[in-house]
């Protein structure tokens, strides 16, 4: 995928996310344990963050400071509003290439393009469940999904801040997407290091189901449509090192 699919996925997404939190913002997202208010105020902050250190290219995280502190009341709402406005005029005006600070992978405004579109994704999908039992919520796009879920593996399966010490399972998982393309094998090597391929085979445990329901269990969110296989608890143990 390219960048300007994953910003118009951002832009979409993004104002979706804005237009189911704004008169819910103290309804509870179950699955995580938040207030609607909660969520945006997260998601505000990342990207406050984000066009930090994409205005201002350093080798140095660069702090977004008081642009991420999200303000009480209703006006969190115009504040989410000015931050994904932000957001999305530095992405748009940056090239993939350019230098930025990110957490791991490569140092680039590209990196942040794909990193957005995956996570507004998920808290898009966050937000809507807050207000309706999860097999009424809009799927996150096929295409986007399975991108989300490479990107997931790169990136979020591989580094967390929280759990730097994270240990893989020593049985395999595979994942196949029952809608489209898709398939991905984890297992961990003889150093405990992650590998991951695309290739059909048989893991110790296996999820099937569309692109969205994947990424949503990768990502540790309740799922209405999918099979597992084999041992279960092998599933369960990689669905645990969800960030």
């Amino acid at each position: 995928m390219t960048p300007l699919p994953y910003l118009d996925h951002v832009a979409a997404d993004s104002a979706h996310f804005a237009s189911s939190s704004a008169g819910n913002l103290d309804k509870t997202v179950d699955h995580l344990g938040w207030s609607v208010r909660e969520l945006v105020a997260h998601l505000g902050g990342v990207y406050a963050m984000v066009t930090a250190n994409v205005d201002n290219p350093t080798d140095t995280p660069e702090r977004a400071g008081d642009e991420a502190n999200a303000p009480d009341g209703d006006a969190i709402n115009d504040w989410f509003t000015e931050r994904r406005t932000s957001m999305l005029a530095a992405l748009s005006h940056a090239h993939a290439d350019a230098p930025a600070w990110t957490f791991t992978g490569a140092q680039t405004a590209g990196w942040w393009m794909r990193r957005m579109a995956s996570e507004t994704a998920v808290h898009r999908w966050d937000a809507e469940a807050a207000l309706r039992p999860i097999a009424g919520v809009t799927p996150i796009d096929g295409d986007l999904a399975t991108d989300a879920i490479d990107e997931y593996l790169a990136v979020s399966l591989r580094f967390s801040s929280s759990r730097p010490d994270r240990v893989y399972p020593d049985q395999s998982l595979h994942l196949h997407r029952g809608d489209g393309p898709g398939e991905w094998m984890l297992v961990a090597d003889s150093n405990g290091e992650l590998r991951v391929t695309h290739e059909h085979g048989k893991g110790d445990a296996a999820v099937r189901g569309p692109a969205s329901e994947l990424l949503l269990w990768v990502w540790g969110r309740p799922t209405h449509d999918l099979q597992i296989f084999g041992d279960e608890a092998v599933a369960a143990a990689w669905r645990a090192l969800a960030p």
